[in-house]
């Protein structure tokens, strides 16, 4: 069977980008934080995780793929006080997330799926007001929002920089993760290490691979029947 055209959006030719909208008018929307993941991964984990996951649908779904987006409310910034963190507004995130959604729909795209890798309270609240608000006054288009492990949480829990995401980033961006980092002699805190779940020294490749593929399988049948009513 002929893998379904897809491809990261900025990276595409205007006749590229409307080849895939016509096969498959599905456009995908990664979207996370600049924000503090202990000392041991990257400051845009969360982007870096939604980004993959996006593009790993896409391949399966066809589509496109936009830029992570990295603004981010209700971080951990205001809630533990943790560092090299940029704290935005709900007000922010709500009105940037109805901009993409009205640009990418003008744009001719009929099914906008966000996965968000920044998963505070906050943040996916106002992201779900914003596609709560958009959908109530344009019935042209589908959206759905999902953060990263809701999908999957019977089997792999909701984390923070514990063992889940560094998965995912040993997954996603080969070489970020440096577990020497973290503290010798105890398990790490959230308090003390902006880390909340499994010890993420238990993280492996091998388990980012299985997120990855129990994250598809249970995503991409909604997405298909989202996709029905406008396929050509």
């Amino acid at each position: 069977m002929e893998s379904p055209a897809w491809g990261p959006y900025e990276r595409l030719r205007p006749d590229q980008i409307e080849s895939i909208r016509a096969q498959t008018p599905l456009a995908y929307l990664p979207w996370g934080a600049l924000e503090w993941h202990s000392y041991h991964c990257p400051i845009g984990l969360d982007g870096t995780q939604a980004y993959g996951q996006c593009l790993a649908l896409a391949m399966r779904t066809g589509g496109v793929v936009l830029p992570p987006v990295y603004i981010g409310t209700d971080t951990i910034k205001p809630f533990k006080g943790f560092g090299h963190t940029i704290e935005h507004s709900p007000e922010l995130v709500r009105r940037l997330c109805i901009e993409f959604l009205d640009q990418l729909v003008d744009e001719g795209f009929r099914v906008v799926v966000i996965i968000t890798g920044h998963c505070g309270g906050g943040h996916t609240r106002a992201l779900g007001e914003a596609c709560q608000a958009f959908q109530s006054r344009r019935n042209d288009a589908r959206i759905w929002l999902v953060p990263s492990f809701e999908p999957i949480k019977d089997r792999f829990p909701s984390n923070h920089a514990a063992r889940g995401e560094t998965s995912f980033q040993m997954l996603f961006n080969p070489g970020a993760v440096e577990l020497n980092r973290l503290p010798a002699d105890r398990e790490p805190t959230l308090d003390e290490d902006g880390v909340w779940g499994a010890d993420p020294r238990e993280a492996s490749v091998q388990e980012g691979r299985e997120m990855l593929d129990l994250f598809c399988e249970r995503c991409i049948p909604r997405i298909i029947d989202m996709l029905a009513p406008f396929r050509t």
